[in-house]
């Protein structure tokens, strides 16, 4: 039986460096799951649209990685980044990240 607990995610953003001399950056979530969640991510608070690359593979049945990539002209206008992770065995669990520099 896999346990019912919630998922631990980690949120990795780009340095303000990065976003500054990039013209890409690539936001990182992994989610550390026995199960095998679906992960969205959400752009101050939306759904990013569907042109936004949104890459997720599982690197082993316990954790799960998304990468997230964004022009940095976009980047530099966010104030929130959030990871969300959801199946249908555990209550949906994200992180937030306040990005705004």
């Amino acid at each position: 039986a896999f346990p019912s607990s919630t998922p631990s995610l980690h949120l990795e953003t780009p340095r303000f460096r990065t976003v500054m001399t990039q013209t890409e950056v690539t936001a990182t979530c992994v989610v550390h799951s026995a199960y095998d969640a679906k992960v969205s991510w959400l752009l101050d608070g939306k759904d990013p649209t569907s042109r936004t690359p949104v890459n997720q593979a599982s690197s082993t049945t316990q954790s799960i990685s998304s990468n997230l990539t964004l022009p940095s002209s976009q980047w530099k206008t966010l104030n929130t980044i959030t990871c969300r992770a959801e199946h249908r065995c555990f209550n949906t669990t994200q992180r937030t990240s306040n990005v705004k520099g």
